[in-house]
């Protein structure tokens, strides 16, 4: 590790957005057209808006083109990858003495759940030599970008289930992170929450359980009795309430509805799905919908509140959500310098 770096909020301007193309056949298995049908339409809600990059080997970048159609702002990067949630093991881009940088965790699969995860462990480095962006490595640390949500004024919003998880990093304690992620990114205050939402392969991102948004707004998810995220959502709020930023000023919390009634996986378990996870982009915010629960206006409505003048765009994710992610676990922006 060489230097530190500073990550800016999500809705600051943007140069482009990367996202891994599911080029694996074990990915979406039996659904292979439903899921290169939906990356497609990810990528032209995006393309409306800003460059995206589209990262897959080289000898699958044809068939790729001829899945996405023929769009402008669209670009490929040749890579391999174990997986698509480049939001995990990509670069967490940011600046650095007045340039960009990246930032490069070590990244073991969530916990080691899915083997083999070396090709997306060298990811963020790929991405780092082909932006030319000043590589950042924190070789001691297993982490991933979902576990992070960095806010304005030096704050960030994290999960013990993970970051803490002996899975990932045994023997850490608040302390020793938090003086690491001061150290490296300037953070000076972290909101600490307990874990995330149930049946999580992530151990409880945050990505999917409160974000920060713009004018002093954290969006909070919230859930009815019988779902069985509703303890740890409960638990949260609370802690979201109490927390104020390195001035001591205090968010303004907003309940985010959970999709309902709740999205279940094919053995009748409860999904993880959620409306947090959207990606702000340059003028708008991609918004993940759930077929049309009575929950999906209203989490838009909600979002559009918090971003006011962007085109909220909906988009559908029940199909991403059979591999356990959404909008903003697939992509990664990238920040402009101007």
């Amino acid at each position: 590790m060489n230097g530190s770096i500073k990550i800016p909020c999500e809705w600051s301007k943007q140069e482009e957005v990367w996202l891994a193309w599911p080029v694996q056949e074990k990915w979406w298995p039996n659904l292979r057209r439903e899921c290169e049908e939906a990356f497609s339409k990810l990528v032209s809600a995006i393309s409306e808006f800003e460059r995206v990059r589209i990262i897959c080997p080289e000898n699958k970048i044809e068939s790729v083109k001829s899945s996405v159609g023929p769009r402008s702002g669209v670009e490929y990067f040749k890579c391999e990858t174990n997986d698509v949630w480049c939001r995990d093991s990509g670069a967490i881009f940011g600046f650095s003495e007045g340039g960009l940088a990246a930032l490069d965790f070590r990244y073991n699969s969530w916990g080691g759940k899915f083997p083999p995860w070396d090709k997306d462990d060298a990811l963020a480095e790929k991405m780092a030599l082909e932006t030319k962006a000043r590589r950042i490595r924190v070789d001691g640390f297993v982490c991933e970008g979902g576990a992070l949500e960095f806010g304005e004024n030096g704050t960030l919003i994290t999960t013990e289930s993970v970051v803490l998880n002996p899975n990932r990093n045994p023997g850490a304690t608040r302390e020793s992170v938090e003086r690491l992620m001061e150290k490296i990114c300037g953070v000076s205050k972290i909101c600490w929450l307990k874990g995330g939402l149930a049946n999580d392969d992530t151990d409880g991102h945050v990505d999917n359980i409160a974000r920060f948004a713009p004018g002093g707004k954290i969006l909070a998810c919230v859930c009815p009795q019988g779902n069985p995220s509703k303890r740890n959502l409960d638990e949260n709020l609370e802690t979201l309430k109490n927390f104020s930023d390195a001035r001591g000023k205090k968010f303004d919390v907003v309940p985010l509805p959970l999709p309902e009634p709740a999205v279940c996986f094919p053995d009748g378990s409860t999904a993880p799905a959620s409306y947090a996870n959207y990606l702000a982009i340059n003028g708008a915010v991609i918004v993940p919908q759930y077929g049309g629960r009575k929950t999906d206006f209203e989490a838009r409505e909600i979002i559009k509140s918090a971003f006011p003048g962007r085109e909220i765009v909906g988009l559908e994710c029940g199909i991403f959500l059979r591999e356990g992610g959404a909008v903003h676990c697939l992509t990664q922006q990238r920040p402009s310098l101007q």
